[in-house]
């Protein structure tokens, strides 16, 4: 289902992700929408696509999927958005003043004459430019959100990306795509992609190359590996990207290594490629555990086993010979480390 109307009002908003509850209004109805609407302000236009559901506390609300700011159509809904309090300086009375002098030119003064915004009584030349340049940015802001959507990047992502870039967001992102990549966690990467290449973006660019190096080490996360071993790494990359020549990836390596962005190790006559974060998490709990084993080891207790007989006779329990033995290395050693896969039950050594 598809709306066109206007935020009456905001009931709620979530400032760190955007999360908002309003009353939306058409021509025909008001009713209350929910989803992730950032940049969003009391009395913008809105063009949404979602459905009606039924929460069990707050009754119908229409759940936004998708939406795109629009110009205001007449100029009572001009007012009302001029006049919601974002832009400083710009009240009710200004908003209604303003729009009453230019009519159905008003936002053509904003972005194209802005200076004329003096000829309305109260507002000085200097005010003037100060309010134009303030609409404008704020104009730019949310056009993020739909030039996003076409990378897959979702509205609750896109405050991300404008806090991430700023106000050139789109001039940055067509220049490198990739980018996204690095912003926001879990992206399509070969989505985006796929766009760069329309735009033009060429099959080698180190760009794209180092993208999907990260890409490739970010996708090796999911399966819980911090690194990867860079010959595997250099034909993942080679075989996914269509790149000719493995030459060009191990430079991009190179220049991945020394601008700080990955790490890599040499073990022996292999080397393993980390992300510089996964790299340094690891150095640093390999460095804690080393420190931690080092230093005297002050919980152990004497005559373990008759104080754990002792233990098993209150809690009426008998342990299995790897619990006791696990329950020996802990009272022995500073550090003991368990590891295993999901549902290996390693619980059951605690």
């Amino acid at each position: 289902m598809e709306f066109e109307g206007q935020i009456e009002e905001i009931v709620y908003q979530n400032e760190s992700n955007s999360y908002t509850v309003a009353e939306f209004s058409t021509d025909k109805e008001v009713f209350i929408v929910v989803g992730y609407l950032p940049f969003i302000n009391q009395g913008d236009c809105l063009f949404i696509k979602g459905k009606f559901v039924t929460h069990q506390d707050y009754g119908r609300q229409f759940k936004i999927d998708y939406f795109e700011k629009r110009v205001p159509k007449t100029n009572e809904a001009l007012e009302k958005y001029l006049g919601n309090g974002i832009i400083k300086g710009i009240g009710p009375a200004t908003a209604r003043k303003i729009v009453d002098k230019f009519g159905e030119e008003t936002i053509a003064v904003f972005k194209f004459e802005p200076s004329r915004l003096a000829e309305v009584k109260g507002i000085t030349k200097a005010r003037a430019i100060e309010i134009a340049e303030e609409f404008n940015e704020k104009w730019e802001m949310w056009q993020i959100v739909g030039f996003l959507d076409k990378f897959g990047i979702s509205a609750n992502n896109s405050k991300k990306v404008y806090d991430k870039l700023g106000a050139n967001a789109i001039d940055e992102i067509q220049e490198n795509p990739y980018i996204l990549v690095d912003i926001v966690y879990g992206v399509d990467f070969f989505k985006i992609d796929k766009i760069a290449l329309e735009l033009g973006v060429n099959v080698n660019s180190f760009n794209r190359i180092k993208s999907g190096i990260k890409y490739a080490l970010l996708a090796a996360s999911y399966n819980g590996n911090t690194c990867a071993l860079k010959n595997n790494l250099i034909d993942f990359v080679r075989d996914r990207l269509m790149i000719d020549d493995d030459s060009i990836i191990t430079e991009n390596l190179i220049d991945l290594n020394a601008s700080g962005q990955i790490f890599i190790e040499k073990r022996d006559d292999e080397e393993w490629v980390y992300l510089i974060g996964f790299y340094q998490a690891e150095k640093n709990i390999a460095e804690r555990l080393f420190l931690m084993e080092s230093t005297k080891n002050i919980k152990h207790i004497k005559n373990f086993e008759v104080e754990l007989a002792k233990q098993e006779q209150n809690l009426e329990i008998i342990l299995s010979d790897k619990q006791r033995e696990a329950l020996n290395q802990v009272n022995d050693n500073n550090v003991s480390i368990i590891t295993g896969g999901p549902g290996t039950r390693k619980n059951n050594y605690y």
